[in-house]
């Protein structure tokens, strides 16, 4: 893959020279692509990277953004070129992710002619588009089966999921207009929370116990940034500081704005909204319904994201092995401790998605977000709304401290993997070395040149 051609290789225009232009346009084509697509900024770089090498670059700097990438190439004659490529929207489509991906070690391993490879990158650009009511049907299925994971009954799956189906079909609509995505998310929390307390309270009518707060939070979980949040630890704790800040800061943003929505929609309709304590389950009862609707709830997640159909068992095998994890940690710390047993099932995903990626050539992603998608504080962030349009601070405080005691042990979990995995294969170490050798190289080539323009001198000289 790293291995470089010859600069007279017909991998140009066709007259044998390599136009780099046309390289670097290839290049950030895929790694734009990848990044709309819910990839990693630092997978990106390594992307553009690597493709750049593949076509004889002597040296290569990459710079992504969530906004934009930039890309610079330095060629064996001396020559340099530059690129930049605006990213104007993103999604959260692991299928297209993982063609992008497939396609960038294609080029790499075959170094297929510039205009070759181009071709292709459209042609997976204007690929068969993902289907809207898989996406639909997935993100309702997320909320009814995180209403059950978090506490409710099988009749509260019924209204978070048409509530989802709704949320989510305003949701494409939305798309199709040019609202920012804090706009976007208000408006569907402020939906979600309006649709939540109004069709319980039907239900109730209808005489069948209908839990407001869970279904709530089982349409939470639709909107809670939890793929971003997962790229922007991993990108800060792979060099890529400013990315990775970004996008947190992005994610606690959106978080607070579906916090504000839900907020508002339950102030609204606090005189029909049900304020049922929370009832933990305990025995073989809550060990069942974690279990199953923990691992239903990740395959949905899966169709959410459009996740390839031979990939969803990897992600399904990967999150219930991870949920086991938990429930054994869960037993072996105290009951209080919110911290150690996410940080540790998280870091076990970590690992294993890393593992997961190497040995089935995939994202990583694909098998760490359904993996870890149910540790996602939605329920305390509902709680702390609650509690605030009640006017009980103090509770308000303590889910608030659960909810960022949650977001911290996933980080650093996330954080911890990624860095024993960097250890094993430091990929930027790697072509930062090339970087440095390149330019050592440049060095020893241009005082070279100075010492024969002296010599020359000197000769002349002695000649006159």
């Amino acid at each position: 893959m790293e291995e470089n051609l010859p600069a007279n290789a017909a991998v140009g225009n066709g007259a044998g020279v390599i136009d780099y232009e046309r390289v670097l346009e290839l290049a950030l084509e895929i790694g734009v692509g990848i990044l709309s697509c819910g990839g990693s900024v630092s997978r990106v770089e390594t992307a553009v990277d690597r493709i750049c090498r593949a076509y004889s670059a002597e040296e290569a700097n990459v710079a992504a953004f969530p906004s934009m990438v930039i890309a610079s190439v330095r060629t064996s004659d001396g020559h340099e070129h530059s690129y930049m490529k605006r990213v104007y929207s993103t999604s959260n489509n692991l299928a297209l992710l993982e063609k992008y991906n497939q396609l960038s070690r294609d080029v790499c391993t075959e170094k297929y002619p510039v205009e070759k490879a181009l071709k292709m990158c459209f042609e997976v650009s204007h690929s068969k588009p993902r289907n809207k009511w898989v996406t639909i049907v997935g993100s309702a299925l997320v909320a009814g089966t995180y209403s059950i994971f978090f506490g409710g009954s099988l009749i509260d799956f019924v209204p978070a999921f048409i509530v989802a189906f709704v949320m989510a079909g305003i949701n494409e609509l939305l798309s199709t207009r040019s609202l920012n995505a804090y706009a976007t998310t208000f408006i569907l929390a402020l939906l979600g929370g309006v649709l939540s307390v109004s069709l319980c309270k039907l239900f109730v009518i209808c005489g069948l116990e209908c839990h407001g707060s869970r279904v709530m939070i089982g349409t939470i979980m639709i909107l809670v940034p939890g793929l971003l949040t997962t790229n922007a630890v991993r990108d800060m704790f792979t060099g890529d500081l400013m990315s990775g800040t970004f996008q947190l800061l992005n994610g606690v943003l959106i978080t607070l704005v579906i916090a504000a929505g839900y907020g508002v929609a339950v102030l609204m309709l606090r005189s029909i909204t049900d304020f049922i304590p929370y009832a933990t389950r305990t025995g073989w009862q809550y060990y069942v319904y974690f279990l199953v609707s923990g691992t239903l709830g990740a395959a949905s997640v899966c169709m959410f994201f459009n996740l390839k159909l031979k990939r969803l068992g990897w992600a399904v095998l990967a999150s219930a092995i991870t949920l086991g994890v938990y429930v054994g940690l869960s037993e072996l710390f105290s009951k209080g401790d919110v911290f150690m047993p996410i940080f540790l099932s998280t870091l076990f995903a970590g690992l294993l998605s890393e593992v997961f990626a190497r040995v089935i050539k995939m994202p990583a992603t694909v098998v760490l977000v359904p993996a870890i998608i149910a540790y996602v504080p939605g329920s305390s962030l509902y709680y702390a709304v609650q509690a605030i349009v009640e006017g009980d601070m103090a509770t308000a405080t303590a889910n608030g401290s659960v909810c960022l005691i949650t977001l911290l042990a996933l980080a650093v979990g996330i954080c911890v993997a990624t860095v024993l995995f960097r250890l094993i294969a430091p990929v930027k170490l790697r072509f930062y070395k090339k970087n440095k050798f390149a330019e050592m190289r440049r060095a020893a080539k241009y005082a070279n040149k100075q010492t024969d323009n002296e010599q020359k001198k000197h000769s002349n000289k002695k000649d006159g």
